[in-house]
């Protein structure tokens, strides 16, 4: 059975000298000797809750600080939606053939009214540790998504985002494996190889795109 580790990271900060508070690695589903990932991130977001101890994550490994050239390994790709587009991304990621968790999260820590957001991690057969390579590999998966919004600067390599302590009755962390494989992000980054993509302008504050024009059943009017 694949089961790949992943390493989360944690900052209080989102500067680029934030030191990495905590960092550690589990497995998808905790075999090899590992603990199950999705398991230690739920506790995790119940002790950040609980404790009002609360940290940008990111699935990444740093040497020190929260620098691009502080990155050792990208675990997993990060984009990040906004809570009310929920019902569209749920349609989209049902078509998404590649594992991924779905994260309940938010756009500040150690504030009383967050912004409620949700993180698609989809976790890689092999770490990447070419920046450029993630970021191509997030843009293409951000656009054959195809949900708008996202979050400004998801295709970064040093993306951080919060996970939702606030009290809710929805899970925080969900993993979708069902008739799913991981992602190689190699195979991905070669397959799609000359494909131009654009997916900057889905995210938040880009040019509103113009819909594109319709013809009526004679083909001869504009609807």
């Amino acid at each position: 059975m694949i089961d790949p580790t992943i390493t989360i990271s944690l900052f209080k900060l989102r500067t680029q000298r934030a030191l990495v508070k905590l960092s550690y690695t589990a497995s998808i589903y905790g075999t090899g000797g590992f603990e199950n990932m999705g398991h230690n991130l739920a506790e995790l977001v119940k002790h950040s809750r609980e404790h009002k101890d609360e940290y940008y994550w990111s699935f990444a490994r740093y040497k020190r600080n929260h620098l691009k050239a502080d990155i050792q390994e990208m675990t997993a790709i990060m984009l990040e939606y906004p809570y009310s587009c929920r019902n569209e991304l749920d349609a989209a990621l049902a078509e998404l053939p590649y594992v991924h968790y779905v994260i309940h999260s938010q756009d500040e820590i150690n504030t009383k009214r967050p912004e409620e957001r949700l993180l698609v991690a989809i976790p890689l057969v092999e770490a990447i540790t070419d920046p450029s390579r993630y970021t191509r590999v997030a843009s293409i998966l951000s656009e054959k998504i195809g949900v708008g919004s996202h979050s400004k600067g998801d295709f970064s390599s040093t993306f951080l985002f919060a996970p939702f302590t606030q009290v809710c009755s929805q899970p925080k962390v969900v993993l979708h494996d069902n008739n799913r494989t991981f992602l190689n992000a190699d195979q991905f980054y070669d397959e799609n190889k000359g494909v131009w993509v654009n997916a900057r302008l889905l995210q938040e504050g880009a040019a509103p795109q113009p819909k594109a024009l319709k013809l009526d059943q004679s083909g001869l009017f504009l609807v």
